[in-house]
């Protein structure tokens, strides 16, 4: 049973109501935001756990409903957000939940919007933008995001053939990033032709690059093109790039992953950075 003074709390903010069937159409709604296309649909994805949960408050997002199992811990700091909390069976919460332990405490949450003109206009003295090309690994998304917050990124651009960036595993390995980084959806030629247009430089890996990564200067405002896990960049795109460059690797291996290469990139950004400004 949950908590008594959960409960209390919750009666009398007269917004508790308990599902038993999975029959139920909020049910059947949940149930649709596991999928892309549903999360499209409705604009809000599900979150579960406390530390998600946790996140998504600091980030203030819009929390649109609190889903709380029968046996749930005491989440009270939570109920003084106004939205409905909907109380499960056991069993019909595990149902709507990708892990396979769920902690007990879930929500809905609005799906966040940005435009590339957005970035584009922010005050930012140096800019520093990703665009992500058909990045299929939701682990290495996710870690891409978390790195890209920790180095300030001004805003990230997923081309097509992206992982949704509001997939569960996106959003788990992510750790709250999601909720707080700007990230625009487009197609990137597109994106391209905005960034070019606003004086952003756009650089690429290669290992038949003249410039190492370490000893390149990057652009006051620059965006750097990372690709696919297995092909890389498409052909397509490469017209598009202004400057290449190496990351050395003096060991016996042909690349590195994709969210390694990112976080090789966006530190040595951040160490030009600062000793710049």
């Amino acid at each position: 049973m949950i908590c008594k003074s959960l409960k209390r709390r919750a009666q009398k903010m007269n917004k508790q109501i308990q599902i038993t069937s999975s029959q139920n159409e909020q049910i059947k709604r949940w149930k649709k935001l596991r999928s892309r296309k549903g999360r499209e649909q409705f604009r809000s994805l599900l979150i579960e756990g406390e530390h998600l949960v946790k996140e998504a408050l600091r980030s203030k997002v819009t929390i649109r409903s609190w889903i709380l199992n029968e046996q749930s811990k005491e989440f009270i700091e939570y109920l003084d957000h106004p939205a409905p909390i909907y109380q499960l069976s056991n069993s019909l919460f595990a149902s709507l939940m990708e892990t396979q332990a769920p902690q007990g405490i879930a929500a809905e949450i609005e799906m966040q919007s940005w435009q590339i003109e957005e970035l584009l206009e922010t005050d930012d003295l140096a800019k520093t933008f990703l665009l992500l090309d058909a990045i299929q690994d939701p682990g290495n998304l996710g870690t891409i995001l978390r790195t890209a917050e920790a180095a300030k990124v001004t805003g990230i651009f997923l081309g097509k053939g992206t992982v949704d960036r509001y997939n569960p595993k996106v959003v788990r390995a992510a750790m709250g990033s999601v909720f707080r980084l700007p990230i625009v959806q487009m197609d990137l030629s597109t994106c391209f032709t905005y960034l070019k247009e606003n004086g952003v430089t756009i650089v690429n890996t290669s290992p038949h690059a003249g410039n190492l990564s370490f000893e390149y200067q990057f652009p006051r405002q620059v965006a750097i093109l990372l690709g696919n896990e297995g092909n890389g960049v498409h052909s397509d795109w490469l017209s598009f790039v202004d400057d290449e460059v190496m990351i050395p690797m003096p060991g016996n291996t042909e690349s590195l992953n994709v969210a390694v290469t990112s976080a090789i990139l966006l530190y040595e950004r951040i160490r030009q950075l600062s000793i710049a400004f």
